[in-house]
């Protein structure tokens, strides 16, 4: 029995925000944490710290020395990009200290917190879009989820960085379109090209995807936020059929700051399938930490394109 984990160390690291929660071997949830971005592919070093502060937030706020029963927990972590082999091990040897660390994609843990390990899917619409898939043979799919500035179609950066290409050619002088969109975005980034190429120079997705509510607002208002809003949501359509069809799931969990926006504009057919509960993609890395759910295996890590 001793040599069975006193602690379990689960973080659910997303694109934007990131949290932590300890729990004891009881499952009884001991402290939690939180603090920003998750996402190794972006930037590991970044995410080290953001874990280190977790870690050692946790442990403070449990009256417990992280040193010294870092030997006895099990840490698992959902990070978006953990896809990515070379900063999963360099994750993995920076926190060498645990007793065992286990690495999930986001999408994964927050899969196996509303599958159990059991055939369904989630569909992730926030800053990105990412689709995961639990099939039957307990291997997992990851639909969309390539990231900025090449997937993600619909996703609150996609939404943002369209509306800023189109503010562009606005400014240069060769779109005669009047549309509100322009104003709306000049507000945001700035008015004058030096305020531009400096709010430009210093965005990542996360800042970028903050215009999506503004877009949102204005789309009965604005030829192209609809017709950008009406693209992304044809791109989530195509994923649930998708799911639907090829897949034959009929139980899709939508989640993610614009899943509820999405909603109303999808097909009326989809209502049956779509569920909107909300979910704790800690339970998620918690059932896998405890060998209660199987451990990501991509089918898409496996496949050969010719």
């Amino acid at each position: 029995m001793k040599n069975l984990p006193n602690y379990y160390f689960c973080i659910d690291g997303g694109g934007t925000n990131s949290r932590a929660r300890l729990y004891d071997s009881n499952e009884n949830i001991l402290s939690s944490s939180k603090t920003d971005s998750g996402n190794i592919y972006n930037d590991v070093y970044k995410v080290t710290k953001n874990i280190n502060f977790l870690w050692k937030k946790c442990c403070k706020k449990a009256k417990l020395n992280s040193n010294k029963i870092c030997k006895n927990t099990i840490s698992s972590f959902g990070l978006a990009g953990a896809r990515s082999v070379k900063d999963n091990n360099f994750i993995k040897k920076k926190f060498n200290y645990f007793k065992k660390i286990i690495i999930s994609t986001d999408g994964y843990i927050a899969l196996i917190s509303v599958t159990n390990g059991k055939t369904g899917a989630i569909l992730n619409i926030g800053t990105g879009v990412v689709a995961n898939i639990m099939l039957k043979n307990k291997l997992s799919q990851q639909i969309s989820g390539w990231g900025y500035p090449y997937g993600d179609v619909g996703g609150g950066w996609w939404i943002g960085f369209k509306s800023i290409l189109e503010t562009l050619k606005k400014i240069d002088g060769y779109n005669y379109d009047k549309d509100i969109i322009y104003d709306k975005v000049l507000k945001k980034i700035g008015n004058k090209d030096v305020k531009i190429i400096s709010w430009l120079s210093n965005s990542n997705p996360k800042k970028i995807g903050e215009l999506a509510n503004m877009i949102y607002n204005i789309k009965n208002h604005s030829k192209i936020a609809n017709k950008i809003i009406t693209d992304g949501k044809k791109e989530i359509e195509k994923i649930i059929d998708y799911i639907l069809i090829e897949k034959k799931i009929k139980n899709i969990h939508c989640i993610g700051g614009l899943a509820t926006s999405y909603a109303p504009l999808l097909k009326k057919r989809y209502s049956k399938y779509l569920i909107y509960n909300k979910i704790d993609p800690l339970i998620g890395a918690l059932l896998i930490s405890k060998n209660k759910c199987p451990i990501e295996k991509l089918t898409n890590d496996t496949k050969v394109y010719k």
